[in-house]
């Protein structure tokens, strides 16, 4: 009887002791990364990062206590602002962000949340899904490239004390933290300057000038230009018949492209125009700056007049020779005799005979002045075509009866 007396004295004790002494939990485990969500490319403009974590190990959900983590950045861009908390004062937190220089502080503390997580306030939950606590607002100074990343330089890149919130009702734990940052968030170009400029040529030839500086390069293969004769993007074209290869520098470059394709159509007075400009780096991601360039044709615009050339029956030559595709089309015009109406053939052909492009194929009727066809330097198919010389040859009404030389100079 004694015997079990003492072996029910022993288990009332050791039911104390369990109740006194929390069972012990293993850590849980929170991975942190930053996000990208906006990015100008342009100085003065946004640059934003939202500092998103998850639970990637332990119980989920948790009920968040208190956090502080260091988000580092380089000195190309500055701090502006904090915006999209995950939680606010209502949920029981004091949300901070302190510019600390060099990086900034983001921490929170819940005193205030209620210790079981379903109170009032009720506190905000970690789960497994990456969630954004809070969205960094950056201006770009001067960036090429920026060191932004979660403090990982100790064990841990914030430091949480989360309150019970288990289902099973355990005790308080401490989370280990991983950075899972993929590095460097690099800023392909920064562009500091984009214009478009209408400009006649010394020999009378009208174009339009567009012009870009960048401020440094990192990973860019090149670029595009777009227009439009509206502010609306998706309805622009490339004008452009290759990509215009970057400069990769860290230094300031000034970019030319001449548009001279504008004005194979009828311009007016008055006319407005966008340009875009597209970035294309070298692993395939496209970026359109925001801002377009506008263009508007001079009240007192008259298209330049050519100079007379005497009317004389086929072929003249091609202006400018030699030319390069790149800045501008050349003009290849023909005149018809006298009163003659015919079907009119201008082909274009490479140094081997073989044809490059059909530019004009049409009936055409007498006018008293020559007629004007335009080739951009590609082929059919849009391919542009190598330095060199062609050949190219007019037939009326299936005569073969000029024809003449060009060059291609890049």
């Amino acid at each position: 009887m004694k015997n079990k007396l003492k072996i029910s004295k022993r288990l009332i004790i050791l039911l104390i002791i369990s109740l006194i002494i929390p069972i012990s939990i293993l850590a849980d485990t929170v991975a942190f990364k930053t996000v990208v969500t906006k990015n100008d490319m342009v100085v003065s403009g946004d640059f934003w990062l939202d500092v998103q974590m998850q639970i990637t190990a332990g119980t989920s959900p948790r009920t968040l206590n208190s956090l502080t983590a260091d988000v580092y950045f380089g000195n190309e861009i500055s701090y502006a602002s904090a915006d999209n908390w995950a939680y606010s004062f209502l949920d029981g937190y004091s949300p901070s962000t302190n510019d600390l220089t060099t990086y900034i502080r983001v921490g929170t503390t819940g005193n205030n949340v209620n210790i079981s997580g379903g109170g009032n306030p009720a506190g905000w939950n970690v789960t497994t899904s990456w969630q954004t606590v809070v969205t960094l607002k950056f201006t770009i100074a001067t960036a090429t490239s920026v060191n932004i990343s979660i403090n990982d330089a100790t064990d841990a890149a914030a430091y949480f004390n989360n309150i019970a919130n288990n289902p099973s009702g355990a005790g308080v734990t401490d989370w280990t933290v991983t950075n899972e940052d993929s590095g460097d968030v690099t800023l392909p170009v920064i562009l500091t300057a984009f214009t478009s400029e209408y400009t006649i040529s010394d020999v009378g030839e009208e174009f339009v000038s567009v012009n870009w500086t960048t401020a440094s390069e990192t990973d860019v293969l090149g670029f595009n230009i777009y227009r439009s004769d509206n502010e609306i993007f998706s309805t622009s074209e490339k004008i452009n018949n290759e990509i215009i290869s970057g400069t990769n520098t860290q230094t300031t470059h000034d970019y030319t492209y001449s548009d001279q394709s504008l004005f194979n159509e009828e311009v007016l007075a008055g006319d407005v125009y966008w340009y875009w400009l597209e970035t294309v780096e070298l692993g395939g991601n496209i970026y359109v700056y925001i801002e377009p360039a506008q263009l508007i044709i001079p009240d007192d615009y008259n298209p330049p007049v050519p100079p007379e050339l005497p009317l004389k029956f086929g072929l003249y030559q091609n202006c400018p020779n030699p030319f390069n595709p790149y800045m501008a089309n050349t003009k290849i015009c023909f005149y018809l005799g006298e009163g003659t109406n015919a079907n009119v053939e201008i082909k274009v052909y490479n140094i081997r005979g073989e044809l490059v492009k059909t530019i004009w194929n049409q009936y055409t009727e007498f006018i008293k002045r020559p007629v004007l066809a335009v080739w951009d330097g590609c082929n059919e198919n849009g391919k542009a075509q190598a330095n060199g010389i062609y050949f190219y040859k007019m037939s009326v009404d299936g005569v073969d009866k000029e024809i003449n030389k060009m060059i291609i100079l890049k």
